[in-house]
Order: C-alpha cells, then structure tokens, then sequence
C-alpha cells in the first residue's frame, strides 16, 4: 500500500463552546484525488484552513511525508508543498495576474527593483504547463469569474506544490469551465501530486474523486471508494437523512403579470451595452427561470429589477405600476424581495447580528413603531425565523459573519420570504450550499410560487434552474435568446442556446419525446404505489424532518450575564491598550529622574483633592464627551471624520453671535435660540463634507480637514475684525447677556446645567444608534458594502444627513462652552484640539456611546491633572499628550496582536477543551468558519480597516458582538 503523503490523527478544533472538528483522523495518498464532503458548518472549511496553515489544532497531529509537522503559517504550509484555492477569491483585482501569483514573494532584479517581466514569464509558463491559458499582464479586475479561478490555481500551483487543496473550486464556474478545471485536476493527479477536494456538487465529486470522506456536525462519518457510491448515498450520510435531490416538478398556475421588462437596455461603466433590448414577462404563480454563461448580463438584470442598476432605455412594471425610476425601497414596498447572488456583499451586513440582518426590511410595527426599535421584539421575531428556516449554530445576538454559508443564506431567504412578497427575485440560490440546504431552499422556492408569488430565478447551475422552472429563458450577450417550457427542455437545446445557437426542431423533438417518457414512468410508478396502498400496504412516507422548536426568551439572568460577559470582554483591549501607555509612560517618567507612582498619583487622584480640581475636570468632561458622541455617530456610518474641531469653532461662534446679537430676546429664549443657532451654522458646516462625498465622492477626509482649517481662520478673522470686543486682552466675540448662561448649580465643584445638557445629549445619541431605525441604518451604511442600499436605504442621503448630525453635536459642544462657566464670550483660544481629543476619546470606547462616557471622564481627569503633575512632582504636563498618544498606539497593537497567538494560550487553560467538548455534546452547533478576527485598526470606524480616499471603505470587521456595541 502507497505511503499517505498526509495524515491526520485525532485533529480536534473548537471556537469557545463550539466545537468545529472533533477528533478527525485522515489520509490522503499522493497521485489520488480524496473528496471531503459535509453539509455547510460540518468543520470542512476549518479543517483544511490547519492543513493550510492559517488555525492551529487544540489537539492531535498533522503527518506529511511520515513526519511530525507543525503548519504554524501558510509560509510554512508553502515550504511543504501545500497549496489551497479559496472559496471565496483573495486576489487583488488592481494588480496583474503575474503580480497577484507572485505576491508577497515578488521577484526582483539585481537592483532590487520588481522584475515584472520575469514573473510575468513564469505565469506564461505556469499556465502553459498546467494548461490554464492566461494572460499574465490582464488586470485581475478584467477577468471573468472563471478566469480569476484559474489564477487562483495558478497562485496556488506556483509553489511546486504536492498537495493542492480546492475548496469549492467550481462555485462560480461554467459547466464548460468546470471540465476544464477537471482536466487540469486528473493531470495534477497523474504527476503525482494529491488533491483535496471540497465540493456541495456531489456529481462532480463522484466524476472527480477516487475517494471520499463525509463528515457530520464536527465527525469523520465514513470514508469509501468513490466507485459504487450513488448522489443519494453520499447525501444520506451528510445530513443523516434521506434527501430529494432534485425536486418533484410539479405544475403551475399563473395569473397576472407582476414583473413587466420591455425593451430594456443598461450600459455598463466601460460603455458597453450588458442588456440590449430584452423583454420578459413573470406572472404570479409561475417560476420564470434565466439561464446563460455567466456575464452575459444576468447579474445586470437582477440589480435593474432591484432598482440597484441604472437603466439606459426600456420600461420595468411592478404589479402594473411603472417603477423605471423608483428607489429600492419604493420597489420593495410595491411588492419585490430580492435574494443576491453575492450574500456576502450585497445580502447582508456581516458585522451586524442575526436579527439585524433580518429586520431592515420588518421595521414596521410590532418590531419598529415611531422610529424606535423594541429590542425584546425584534429578537422575538429573530428567534422565530431562526427556528422556521433552521438557520444553525445562530441566536439572536450572533454576529453573521460567524455563520456558515448556508446558514447565512436561510438568514438572507427568512428576511426576504417573511414579507410576502408579489415578485420573488432569486440570483444563485444555493451557490456553496449543501445539499441539505439546497433541497430547503428550492422548497422555499416552489413554495412562494404556491402562495401566488411570481418568482424569477437566475442561477448558474444548469440543472437547478432547468428542475424548478416553469418557463425558462436564455440569456446571450443580454438578449433573451430562447424560450423553453417544462415540455420541450433538454440539457442540449439549453446548452446549445446558451452559446447562441438556436436549437433546431429535431433536438426540440427529441426533448419533448424524453420528457413524455420521463412522465410516463411516473404515471406508472403513482398507478403502482396506489394499487399497493388499496391492497393495503402503507404509504411510503415522505422524507421528513420535524421542524426545530423555537428558542426560548432569554430570562433576565441569562440577558444580564451576557451582557456582562460583552461588556467585559469589549473593555479587555482598551483597559490593555491604557495599561501598556500608563506603563511606557512610566519609563518616561524614570527617565526624568522623577518617581513615576508619585506623578501618577498627582496626574490621576489630585482633582478629587478640592473643589477646583473636580470642576476642572467637569468643565473638561463636557466636550470630550459630547464631541466623542459627534464622532461615533459618523465613525458607525464609516466616515473618518476628522473636522470636529472646525465644527465646534462654527458652532460655538454662531451661538456666541445669537447671544450678543439677540439682545431684547428674554433670556431663556435667548439660551435656546444660541444653541438652535450652534447646531445650525456646524450642521451645514459638517453637511458640505458629506454632500461632497454622496454626489461627487469627494475624499472625506481631504474635506473635513480642510473645512476644520477654514472654520479656525475664518472665526479668527471675525473675532479680530467685523466681531471684535476692544475690551478683551484676547481674540474674541461680545459678551452674551449674563442672563442667557446655563445656571450653575454648585460654582465651586463646577456643577452646572451644561453637565446635565452635556449627559442629556450623550445618552440621547446613544438611545439613536443603538434603539432607532435611524441608528440602524447608520450601522448598515457602517458596513462598507452594499446592504444598506440593497435593504432600501438610500446611501447619498444618509451619507449627508450622518455628517450634517455629526456637525450639529459637535457645534453644540462649542455652544456649550459659551454658555457654561468658563465661557460667556466665543473665545479663539478655548479649545486645546477638544475636536482631535474627541476622536481618541472615540476610539479608546471603541465606538461604544455609553463607554464614552467612562472614556471622556478618563481622558478629562488626566488633561485636568496635569497641572497638578507638573507642579508637585516637576514632571512637564505635555506628558499627558504622549500619554494619549501611546494609549492610540497601544489600542492599535492590541487589535494587531494575532488571534492564534491567544487562542493558543487559551487553550493551554486547564478545562478549557472539556469544557467544550461537553458543551457540544449537549447539544451546540458546530461552525464551519475560522474565529471571528478582531478589528485591525484603531483608527478606523468601528475598528474597521480604514476608508478609502474616496470616503468609501472597505468591509468592516467588527470584533464586538452586538451586545459589547450598545447594538440591539
């Protein structure tokens, strides 16, 4: 018997409870292709990512080549000979076929420059020895879905590799392209090189494989010979049932007409015409299907129908009403619910939480009245649509991202099926799905089409949407080409149009004649089963399984130690990231030759020493916190807003001037109308940055900094010009009428009414983010991609009414200052970079508006102990700026500190592997899914990688869950 090339032996990995394989043993013999299947969330994915070097098994071994390894990094997984292909792309679409294989160990000339040439010559050879014709100066973001596949391989086969590892290589493939990937695949394997292979397809895996590995909830259940074993084998033992797989057509009864498509044309951003003239018609009751190689337009239809794609030319009708221009939101309320073909981008918000997902589109009462979001009813309804569509290893509070694929799709499927839909729009059911999942979800499909909803179905797999079908339409080159029924549809003549060749009368024949054969067995096989049944047998009995039961309502205990155990663990960073400042800090402190306990001690504990050290630190408190509270709200939109500082100066020189201009108002009028004037003059101040970036993408950043400078000028001039007081030894406004100042309550601590206004105003904005739908939508917008405009949320005009509230807040906090105790007057000097303090503020409370709060009287008792510091110890008081400093550096070394590394640590913790293993023994889920990674940068929203010039960013990964957020 060969030598396995590897091995594994008793591989166990759990994520906290969640136990993701659990104790696997495998081996996979050089020069054989070894299929692993399982459903989505089975711990296929987790596995192959420890034989890839990226996760660390909890216990047992990886042998390759008879050797003990340990594959600590996929550089380390290269040296071996290890390649993987992803399910999901990790290409860099600006850069060259050649620069992405190479990237990371690019080659050089003798200069040191990038030898581009060279490495573009390897590619060419690559492609040529593997036959995966390329063009290796293409850009990555020209290619076809199928092209950048075969640079996936290519990458992956750069390393001499022995071992290729694909995971769900055909996905996104053409059938036509799928046998090309085959073919490279058996001439892998004919050179000796061993292939794992990952598949949801169980023909392909029966075409490809020599052998086969199922594997159930976490457990190797069998490995066989691929010969001898049928779909239905295979499927049986993935999901430990019997499984239809493929659906009992059964006819249809169409009505009206709810989609209308006349004549419509799009032309892409590169001028090129994707839809040319199509029409189509869909009526209720009926499933109207488009098949076609992908790119000949069917993405550009789904997102014309979805009001996503702007159309050139043609009409679109929902339910008889002409919705050509209508937004998302006005299509959806007409009738339409839409399933992407991209969940991950486009279908939800992966940082958001199960029931965030699923109620933008619910916010209706009894989940939303007047604005507001009832949390204990929300998570109701989440609870239930997690029961009803069995959607695994989820509660209420999980963060999506967490999901496997096909979970994550019924979470996209619940949403959209819950609002009774009259057109069901459907783009790639079931890509990466299982086939316990697929046979849900087609299901779900027939079964909206039973209740009356139209439903049209793009897919590319060929035998999916010729099975659920009732018309099936072929796209080529964005023209409708051809037009079949359930009658007269064969995989030829499908496939024959598809490549825009119309099908002649003989091969219609022919299919028609199949199909009549095909229903006369049935007939024949219902006359059967009913005579047993009169004879008195019974019945075979339809595959079933018992719908799960819904979750029970968390109780109050279980609610707040959960919440707690958030809080805790959103706080361990930040409390680190202080430790680790306070601790440099203290070398510095040595440094200088002074006690660094004894400046401590003055810089933190001295203003609760008197009265005057506790109002410093008020009159410090109140900006910080309500300017944190002006940046969370833009940060959680995703907008690196950076023009507090601006704003506050317009805000509180346009309170100022209310208050000495108003002279004859009574004065409590007086106070209002300043702070109405404050908020006003920085929401249009803040709004400009936010109106440049919706409608010309203007970077943000450039134009919140810019305006920030031109606030701080343009002020200066007024207090030394038009507005200047002669009486004041500095640059500054008029005095306000004593009368109009907020009322102090205690002079000598500081106490006043511009702390409680201050308060108010932080928790009413926390109260916005976390319980309204306005705050929801500014999470959605947060998550970098397209959910919330695909939910009905208009992206140009949150964009400007988030920076336009940002602006208000911050303008607030200057008018705060003119009105509280130290001011009276807008003063030019007042603010030490409170709007740049703010933002740390911010970031230290990880964007959490209630941990800004602790965050601001932190950061405030330090600026006001400074003095102290710096007199009774000699240690200067800029200390407190490095101190801030560090404390920024430090939270972004925190978020950078690698996951592995601690759960490594984690799991050398006596109990921890029991712990697990008993928790998903009593029932848990396991996750298919590598840990949820922290966030990256400090200085981004939300942790988030920061945004793009353009204002633009990328996904967002949050680290918290929605309880550690303030979130729902």
């Amino acid at each position: 018997m060969a030598t396995p090339l590897l091995e594994l032996r008793h591989i166990t990995k759990a994520f906290g409870p969640k136990v993701a394989n659990d104790d696997i043993s495998l081996s996979v013999l050089p020069g054989r292709i070894h299929a692993l299947v399982g459903e989505n969330g089975a711990g296929k994915t987790t596995l192959m990512t420890m034989i890839a070097g990226t996760a660390q098994p909890d216990s047992g071994s990886i042998l390759f080549d008879g050797r003990d390894v340990r594959i600590t990094s996929p550089q380390k997984a290269s040296a071996l000979g290890i390649g993987m292909v992803h399910q999901h792309f990790k290409l860099v679409p600006s850069l060259t076929v050649a620069a992405n294989v190479f990237l990371g160990r690019e080659l050089r000339s003798k200069g040191g420059t990038l030898d581009a040439k060279r490495m573009e010559a390897e590619v060419a050879t690559l492609s040529q020895r593997f036959g995966l014709e390329i063009d290796p100066q293409a850009k990555v973001s020209t290619l076809s879905v199928g092209l950048r596949q075969r640079v996936e391989v290519l990458k992956a086969l750069s390393h001499d590799t022995r071992l290729l590892i694909l995971d769900e290589p055909t996905a996104v493939l053409t059938p036509g392209e799928s046998e090309e990937m085959f073919a490279v695949i058996r001439s892998l394997a004919q050179k000796g090189c061993a292939v794992l292979f990952i598949s949801h397809k169980l023909g392909e895996v029966l075409e490809i494989a020599d052998t086969i590995t199922v594997i159930r909830d976490g457990q190797s259940i069998d490995t066989r010979p691929a010969a001898g074993l049928s779909q239905a084998d295979i499927a049986q033992m993935m999901v430990g049932r019997e499984v239809l797989l493929r659906i009992a057509h059964t006819p249809a009864k169409p009505g009206d007409t709810v989609l209308g498509v006349d004549n419509l044309t799009v032309v892409d951003d590169r001028g090129v015409t994707v839809i040319d003239g199509l029409s189509l018609q869909v009526r209720a009751g009926e499933i109207v299907g488009i098949a076609g190689v992908e790119g000949n337009g069917q993405s550009e239809l789904a997102a014309a129908v979805a009001g996503m794609q702007g159309i050139d030319a043609g009409r679109i009708a929902l339910a008889g009403k002409d919705v050509s221009g209508a937004t998302v939101a006005a299509r959806r309320a007409a009738g339409l619910a839409y399933i992407p073909e991209d969940r991950h981008e486009v279908g939800t918000g992966p940082s958001l939480s199960v029931t965030e997902n699923l109620i933008p589109t619910h916010l209706t009462a009894p989940i939303a009245k007047h604005g507001w979001i009832s949390g204990s009813r929300a998570n109701a309804f989440a609870r239930r649509m997690i029961a009803n569509f069995d959607v695994r290893g989820a509660q209420p509070s999980t963060p999506i991202q967490t999901l496997s694929g096909g979970n994550i799709q019924k979470v996209v499927i619940a949403r959209e099926f819950e609002s009774d839909p009259k057109l069901l729009m459907v783009s790639q059911p079931t890509r990466g799905v299982d086939v316990g999942a697929m046979e849900f979800v087609h299901n779900a499909i027939v079964s909206q089409r039973d209740q009356g909803a139209g439903v049209l179905l793009l897919s590319a797999d060929l035998n999916e949407v010729m099975s659920l079908s009732d018309r099936l339409l072929v796209m080529f080159r964005g023209r409708i080409v051809a037009e079949f029924t359930q009658e007269n549809m064969s995989e030829a003549a499908v496939g024959l149009a598809m490549a825009g060749i119309a099908p002649d009368p003989q091969d219609m024949a022919r299919a028609e004649a199949s199909h009549a054969a095909i229903a006369a067995e049935r007939a024949q096989a219902d006359a059967a089963a009913t005579a047993a049944l009169a004879a008195g047998g019974d019945a075979p009995a339809a595959p079933h399984e018992a719908a799960p039961a819904e979750q029970a309502p968390e109780s109050l205990q279980q609610r707040l130690a959960r919440a707690g155990g958030a809080a805790l663990r959103g706080s361990a960073q930040p409390v680190m990231a202080i430790v680790l400042s306070l601790l440099i800090g203290a070398i510095v402190i040595l440094a200088l030759g002074q006690n660094p306990i004894a400046a401590y001690n003055e810089l933190f504990f001295s203003n609760f020493r008197a009265p005057f050290g506790v109002a410093s630190l008020i009159s410090q408190f109140i900006p910080l916190a309500v300017l944190s509270a002006a940046v969370i709200i833009s940060f959680r939109a995703g907008f690196f807003n950076i023009g507090g500082e601006g704003q506050l100066f317009i805000g509180a020189f346009c309170g100022a001037w209310a208050g000495f201009t108003f002279t004859d108002l009574p004065a409590p009028l007086l106070t209002v109308l300043m702070m109405v004037c404050g908020m006003l003059g920085a929401m249009i101040w803040g709004a400009i940055p936010g109106a440049l970036l919706a409608f010309w993408r203007v970077d943000i950043i450039v134009t919140t900094l810019m305006m920030s400078t031109i606030a701080t000028l343009l002020t200066a001039y007024l207090v030394t010009g038009p507005f200047r007081d002669p009486g004041a030894g500095l640059a500054a406004s008029p005095k306000i009428l004593p009368g109009a100042r907020l009322p102090m309550f205690s002079a000598p601590y500081g106490l006043g009414m511009d702390l409680v206004v201050a308060l108010l105003i932080v928790v009413a904005l926390g109260l916005v983010l976390t319980r309204s739908v306005w705050g929801l939508r500014v999470r959605q917008l947060g998550e970098m991609n397209r959910f919330a405009e695909y939910t009905g949320v208009n992206p140009k005009m949150m964009s400007i009414q988030v920076m336009a509230i940002s602006g208000a807040v911050a303008g607030l906090a200057g008018t705060l200052f003119v009105l509280g105790p130290n001011g009276g007057r807008f003063l030019q000097t007042f603010s030490p970079g409170y709007g740049f303090l703010g933002i740390t503020v911010a970031l230290l409370a990880r964007l959490n508006p209630w941990a800004a709060v602790l965050a601001a009287a932190f950061y405030a008792n330090m600026m006001a102990g400074s003095n102290a510091m710096q007199i009774n110890t000699s240690v200067p008081f800029p200390l407190v700026n490095v101190l801030q400093g560090l404390i920024i550096l430090s939270i972004t070394a925190v978020f950078l500190v690698d996951r592995r590394t601690r759960d490594r640590i984690l799991a050398m913790l006596p109990g921890r592997r029991r712990a697990a293993v008993a928790t998903a023994g009593a029932g848990s889920a396991a996750v298919d899914a590598a840990p949820h990674k922290e966030p990256v940068l400090a200085g981004s929203p939300s942790g988030a990688t920061p945004p793009d010039p353009g204002g633009t960013p990328p996904t967002s990964h949050r680290g918290a869950d929605a309880e550690s957020r303030g979130d729902l």
